[in-house]
């Protein structure tokens, strides 16, 4: 048994140190609950599934992972644990992987704070999730951001180029409403013109995937 000696203010204790914590005490003290994860651990989290989930989980796991992920980052907005415009625009990429209008709009909420909290690497998936809800209430895009499957075209399987995972090609950008804006403020939300989102078509149908050319230059990708 050791012997440890307390100091305090004008005086000092000395007792009997308690033994070391056997193996069981840590295994015990190892299970405890963990510290509830940041944005950013599940925004990379959210990622890796998103390029490679389909690899390692099967489609319930990973639904089953992102409700999680919504859960948790529903928990740390409840929290006031969200501060920065990047901690919006995260907790925004997370939401969008909603299949629903009510992921899509509250996907768009948070990238809209986001870019008020000065994050203008946000007002991609500002105009975005914009494109996705309405997408899911059946009206037609607006930014150009969505590239969906073409029912009318083959879906042929293909590598990814300069990303990870498969792709599938024959896409388009209908519906859209090509006229509700111009190109200059498809660029102010660093979305490329409509020029290039027709020459991304292309390339995605051609079996090559427009990765450098997604967004408008100059932008974050």
């Amino acid at each position: 048994m050791r012997i440890l000696t307390l100091f305090f203010v004008g005086c000092c204790i000395t007792i009997c140190a308690a033994p070391m914590p056997s193996f069981h005490t840590q295994q015990q003290s190892q299970e405890q609950p963990q510290v509830p994860k940041t944005i950013h651990q599940l925004f990379v989290e959210d990622g890796e599934d998103a390029h490679n989930g389909i690899a390692k989980f099967s489609e319930e796991e990973l639904t089953a992972r992102g409700k999680a992920r919504e859960t948790k980052v529903r928990a740390l907005l409840a929290a006031d644990e969200l501060k920065t415009g990047e901690d919006f625009h995260e907790a925004a990429f997370i939401f969008q992987h909603g299949d629903d209008s009510e992921h899509c709009l509250f996907a768009h909420v948070l990238a809209m704070e986001a870019v008020l909290k000065g994050s203008d690497e946000a007002k991609w998936i500002e105009a975005a999730t914009l494109d996705r809800y309405l997408q899911s209430i059946g009206q037609p895009q607006v930014f150009g951001t969505q590239y969906p499957l073409d029912p009318h075209l083959p879906h042929q399987p293909h590598p990814a180029v300069g990303s990870q995972g498969a792709f599938r090609s024959g896409r388009t950008l209908a519906p859209y409403n090509e006229q509700f804006l111009p190109d200059s403020a498809r660029l102010a939300f660093c979305v490329p013109a409509l020029a290039q989102q027709k020459e991304n078509v292309a390339m995605f149908n051609a079996g090559k995937r427009p990765t450098e050319t997604m967004r408008a230059p100059g932008c974050p990708r």
